[in-house]
């Protein structure tokens, strides 16, 4: 059981956290709320891009302070991070890739649904395939090296996009250039790019009156439709 859940303050400053959160509004909503416009293509390439974006900010800070650490313990001073630390950030860097990659393939399969002109990342695809399914990969004896799970006769049958990889294999660790390359495997300047030019596809979509209950058909025999609805007038005060 986790000690201190709920958590007793914000994760992120940014954003509001109510000092006090009266009991009513404890016990959630009356029925599922939901806001028109949010399943449209450019509504949710725009939320995914403005998310990569943060995520790629994090990644290029966690990169810089591994390139700093390794350069740091090659000089072997006193103020140098020992390995464990040095081992420590590289989780955290892998781990901002990982979510990069992912939040990044969310934002280009939904520009693209909006625009299936709008050209695809070079090789962001595959790499986001490969650790999404790097549990079935085959590692080596420190595992610290992924490829393709193979039969056989070779054929691979598990995690097969890793020999898609520039490398052919996915480190487990630090890449030769971190600071431009996700997992050796994607341009980071790329992924930033792609995510800026449509960071703002949502702009001409408008979200005025589109917030409503939605009620499931076991709740009410009017169905949803009737209750989303009904709830519009009730919000323009009909």
């Amino acid at each position: 059981m986790h000690p201190k859940w709920p958590p007793a303050s914000a994760f992120d400053e940014r954003h509001p956290w109510p000092a006090v959160l009266p009991g009513r509004a404890e016990k959630g909503f009356p029925a599922g709320i939901g806001v028109g416009g949010l399943g449209h293509p450019d509504v949710m390439a725009a939320m995914w891009c403005r998310a990569t974006l943060e995520d790629a900010h994090a990644y290029y800070q966690r990169a810089r302070q591994a390139a700093w650490a390794n350069w740091a313990i090659e000089r072997m001073e006193d103020w140098s991070p020992t390995e464990s630390e040095f081992a420590c950030w590289v989780q955290d860097l892998w781990l901002a890739g990982c979510k990069l990659l992912i939040s990044a393939q969310l934002a280009q399969q939904w520009v693209r649904k909006a625009d299936p002109e709008v050209p695809q990342v070079p090789g962001l695809r595959v790499a986001r395939n490969s650790i999404e399914h790097l549990f079935e990969a085959e590692f080596d004896a420190s595992h610290m090296v992924a490829g393709s799970r193979t039969d056989g006769q070779g054929k691979p049958t598990g995690a097969w996009d890793i020999e898609r990889l520039p490398e052919g294999r996915l480190l487990m660790g630090v890449g030769k250039d971190p600071l431009n390359m996700v997992f050796d495997a994607v341009p980071l300047q790329a992924i930033a790019d792609f995510a800026y030019e449509h960071r703002n596809r949502d702009a001409a979509v408008s979200l005025d009156d589109s917030t409503f209950l939605v009620v499931t058909p076991t709740e009410s025999s009017a169905g949803p439709q009737q209750d989303i609805t009904s709830r519009r007038r009730r919000a323009r005060g009909a």
